[in-house]
């Protein structure tokens, strides 16, 4: 009986211990992701952006006459240099010396009436206190002088007028340049204002460009600082400032047409002349990323940093300040010396433990 009695307390020990075994079960071990990674350093060389150009006047002045007329002369042509004071163009001025010609005739009778009337004027001023004239004398021989006078000052201003007709008639450049273009021919009638010539001033050059959206987004604005080299020789260079910025993109390229003047530029840097300008990001230091390492945090870019001393992974917002096909570049929410996931973002929760595919500061 009382063995009985004890295998009955044996089994009920066993039974007891079956359950107690199940809850100390170990719970599994957290999964370890392997991901690549990239140490963060600024650089001054990854965000440099090399354009291509031309070299253009920094000044077109377009040329016409003042009046209208018949072309009877053109003393330059295509690719001439001219000089300040240099006769261009001559209109026919047969008209116009006629109009002078009339216009100096009249002056000077004007000035033969004023000489008649001034001394009679004087005698009638000095007879007239003894009574020696009468006012009606009087008042006629100074209504004559003051005719006399405002004829002969309306005379020399038709005078000017018409001698500055005559000038009109020859077309002289205003400042040294060279000759771009002929729009109007020896015998063809012009209207007063029209282009005859154009002419590209002597001082400064630009340098134009076409720039995409993304390097203005990038923070480009005007007075920053270009190296400009021809593409034929890139030993020939000089320094360009960014002076204008087209505020709206080409609707067929959807480019932003740029123009940079040039500091002393070579001779080499003729007109016309194909250039490579190199822009460098004017704000220093930039921190690169590749693409494979952005993911989203609310809407806003983001990355996954890794804890050196956990090695565990932090979801971070960051500011991109510009976006290219094989390059991010961070405005702003890294720092030097942090590790960031490049490879197996998606896949990433955080405070996952990771481990490191390899050690190098290489971009997958």
């Amino acid at each position: 009986m009382s063995q009985r009695i004890l295998s009955y307390g044996t089994c009920a020990y066993v039974l007891l211990l079956v359950p107690l075994a199940a809850c100390h079960k170990k719970a599994p071990a957290p999964e370890i992701r392997p991901v690549r990674s990239i140490l963060v350093h600024p650089s001054r060389d990854g965000n440099e952006e090399f354009l291509t150009g031309q070299v253009a006047p920094h000044r077109v002045v377009n040329l016409s006459f003042r009046l209208p007329g018949k072309i009877v002369e053109r003393k330059v042509a295509v690719g001439d240099g001219v000089h300040a004071g240099q006769l261009l163009a001559r209109l026919d001025d047969t008209e116009s010396r006629q109009t002078l010609r009339a216009a100096t005739a009249d002056a000077q009778a004007a000035e033969a009436a004023l000489a008649q009337a001034t001394p009679l004027q004087k005698r009638a001023t000095a007879l007239l206190p003894d009574h020696a004239i009468s006012r009606n004398d009087y008042d006629e021989a100074i209504l004559r002088y003051r005719t006399s006078r405002e004829a002969v000052q309306s005379t020399e201003a038709r005078e000017r007028i018409a001698r500055e007709e005559l000038d009109h008639t020859r077309l002289i450049a205003n400042t040294d340049g060279v000759i771009t273009e002929r729009l109007a021919e020896v015998g063809e009638v012009v209207s007063a204002g029209q282009t005859i010539l154009r002419m590209a001033e002597a001082a400064g050059r630009d340098a134009q460009f076409d720039i995409s959206g993304d390097i203005l987004r990038s923070g480009l604005t005007t007075g920053a600082i270009m190296d400009v080299c021809l593409d034929a020789n890139r030993h020939v260079c000089s320094q360009g400032t960014l002076y204008e910025l087209a505020p709206d993109a080409d609707p067929l390229t959807r480019n932003y047409h740029a123009k940079v003047l040039l500091q002393t530029p070579p001779r080499g840097m003729t007109l016309g002349s194909v250039v490579i300008g190199h822009l460098a990001d004017a704000s220093g230091q930039n921190i690169h990323l590749p693409p494979s390492a952005l993911t989203a945090q609310n809407g806003k870019p983001a990355v996954w940093v890794i804890n050196s001393q956990t090695m565990t992974v932090t979801l971070r917002s960051i500011e991109v300040s510009r976006y290219a096909a094989n390059d991010v570049t961070v405005a702003s929410g890294l720092h030097e010396g942090e590790r960031v996931v490049t490879a197996g973002v998606q896949a990433l929760y955080p405070n996952q433990k990771i481990t490191l595919l390899d050690d190098a500061d290489v971009r997958p």
